[in-house]
């Protein structure tokens, strides 16, 4: 990720607040580019604001606040149904979406499924024998809430699995099969659309395209960024890290591939500022709208950080 230490005058505006209302406040056709990791509507770790997809309202307001020709570019889990709903929702909002995803790769993740002796058991309401624990190298914060490191206090357990012998005849039998085998993906959908009727030419496109590292060109539209280590996820912030954070990395070669420095980009589901701070990075100017206090915190934190010093920061980690 290259980035010049050009020095231009830029905005940020951070709101606490509902999308469906802060959008409305903003001026029609104002803002250069939407970069957002909105809900998958999959309730990830059990968040209750990741039950549903967000609601058409809020994309026909980024329709409105978009200048014509401005693209938008949101991540989305793999999943056909998530991806199809997602997709359909923007094209009702008036979008394009005519473009190919982009795809961000990256080396993590375990395969998943459900033990099926397991579930036969709860099924029938039978209760297992516990014959053993094994550490499974993770803890438990005070609250309950799984982590991957014991804070600096001392606080925080040590996370054990049990282990359980089957209970009815049919659980016996089905012992060590596993139902449902979905390996974790390795892969995230960025969903690519745009507002039509704009003045941007292919010269533009192919221009913000040389702008990225010959490394990331090499393999587009796959995207090849590792997931953001915990030094990146607190930075500039000593609280509890959002669980779906994106890497900086990737969200500032989607802005670079869509704006040029001193547009406008927009994130209506700002989470913990990722976009925010790219957008810094990248001398674009920036609006951030997260509704979760707890989050707009962090954001506030992280986006507080200096310019020079987020250069600083990602400069040494390469």
């Amino acid at each position: 990720m290259e980035i010049r230490r050009k020095k231009v005058m830029i905005e940020q505006h951070l709101y606490n607040g509902d999308s469906a209302e802060v959008l409305k406040e903003l001026k029609d056709n104002s803002v250069d580019m939407l970069a957002t990791d909105p809900p998958y509507g999959i309730e990830f770790m059990g968040k209750s604001w990741d039950k549903v997809l967000p609601p058409t309202d809020i994309w026909k307001e980024c329709y409105r606040v978009l200048k014509p020709g401005s693209f938008i570019a949101v991540m989305s889990s793999p999943r056909s149904d998530v991806l199809y709903r997602m997709i359909k929702d923007l094209e009702d909002a008036g979008f394009d979406m005519s473009f190919s995803p982009i795809l961000w790769t990256y080396h993590t993740g375990f395969p998943k499924a459900s033990d099926t002796s397991k579930m036969i058991d709860k099924r029938f309401g039978a209760e297992r024998e516990v014959v053993g624990e094994i550490n499974d190298g993770r803890t438990k914060d005070n609250r309950g809430f799984k982590k991957e490191y014991v804070g600096d206090d001392g606080s925080g357990t040590q996370q054990f699995t049990k282990i359980t012998e089957p209970s009815t005849d049919l659980a016996k039998k089905y012992e060590g099969s596993k139902l449902g085998f979905q390996p974790k993906p390795a892969v995230e959908h960025i969903i690519i659309g745009m507002k039509p009727h704009g003045s941007k030419s292919y010269i533009d496109n192919v221009l913000n395209f040389e702008a990225l590292p010959d490394n990331i060109k090499m393999t587009y539209p796959f995207i090849q960024v590792p997931k953001p280590a915990k030094k990146e996820k607190m930075l500039g912030t000593d609280k509890t890290i959002h669980p779906t954070i994106k890497p900086v990395k990737l969200m500032s070669y989607i802005i670079t591939l869509f704006t040029r420095e001193g547009d406008w980009v927009i994130d209506p589901f700002l989470g913990s500022g990722t976009t925010g701070i790219a957008s810094k990075l990248l001398n674009r100017n920036f609006i951030g709208v997260e509704r979760e206090k707890e989050y707009f915190d962090i954001c506030e934190e992280r986006l507080s950080v200096d310019r020079d010093e987020l250069i600083k920061f990602f400069k040494d980690k390469k």
